[in-house]
């Protein structure tokens, strides 16, 4: 949680003014602070493998700085060559899954967190199958 609090150098009517307004301003940041509300994902996707997939995650409303985090199956995900997180938005992230698989299955989270501490969470499954492949090109010449 993050605050800015002005302090005064030195204790004279004006300092004491400025103080006094600026715990007012706080204190009604504070009360008055939207929590984050995201956009809600889609419940599922079936997806192939090996295609790459981006999933966005967007602010409906909320006051503060927003931080954004992806979830997939409890585990908090890191940018690295399967996952990119791109949240060079401060209203949005988006999440690219690299060369989707099997293992890619399971439940995806994205969360927003404001400056004030306050959350909230839209989820989605997401269902890997094998890559289908047409009659054609099944056939094995021997």
């Amino acid at each position: 949680m993050q605050f800015r609090i002005c302090l005064p150098i030195s204790f004279t009517m004006t300092s004491t003014l400025s103080l006094v307004l600026c715990i007012l301003l706080l204190l009604i940041s504070l009360i008055f602070a939207t929590p984050p509300k995201l956009i809600p994902l889609l419940s599922h996707f079936d997806l192939e493998e090996n295609i790459s997939f981006p999933l966005m995650c967007g602010l409906l409303k909320g006051d503060g700085q927003i931080t954004f985090q992806w979830i997939a199956n409890g585990v908090q995900l890191e940018n690295n060559s399967h996952y990119r997180i791109d949240a060079s938005s401060p209203r949005s992230s988006l999440l690219t899954i690299s060369n989707v698989r099997r293992e890619n299955s399971g439940q995806y989270e994205c969360r927003a967190v404001n400056s004030f501490g306050e959350a909230d969470v839209t989820k989605t499954r997401i269902n890997v199958q094998g890559k289908k492949c047409a009659c054609m090109e099944c056939v094995f010449e021997i």
